[in-house]
């Protein structure tokens, strides 16, 4: 059954790595509701990334071990629901402020 996730991502801040996320999304077919992408203010070399999507359990689970393969993420964690969503990209917004 389909339900909205917040997934977090740390990774490095290199060219294009925001691209490659989006497009494992895709091709998984799951539906991005809101994206938030950052550069930490503390080292400009590393970045996050808060996204919610709308899909299943299991597909999460699938995208989350495909985007750790990635050699830029450092790791990524997926959360049920679109309240941390909110806390997150609130707490994210604060840092960079």
């Amino acid at each position: 059954m389909k339900q909205d996730f917040t997934l977090e991502i740390h990774s490095d801040n290199n060219f294009s790595v925001l691209n490659r996320i989006v497009n494992i999304l895709n091709r998984r077919r799951v539906r991005i509701k809101r994206l938030l992408a950052h550069e930490n203010d503390d080292d400009f070399s590393r970045g996050v990334a808060v996204i919610l999507l709308f899909a299943s359990e299991d597909m999460m689970e699938k995208v989350k071990h495909q985007l750790e393969k990635l050699i830029e993420v450092e790791h990524a964690v997926y959360y049920a629901g679109n309240g941390q969503y909110c806390e997150l990209s609130a707490r994210h917004t604060e840092q960079s402020a």
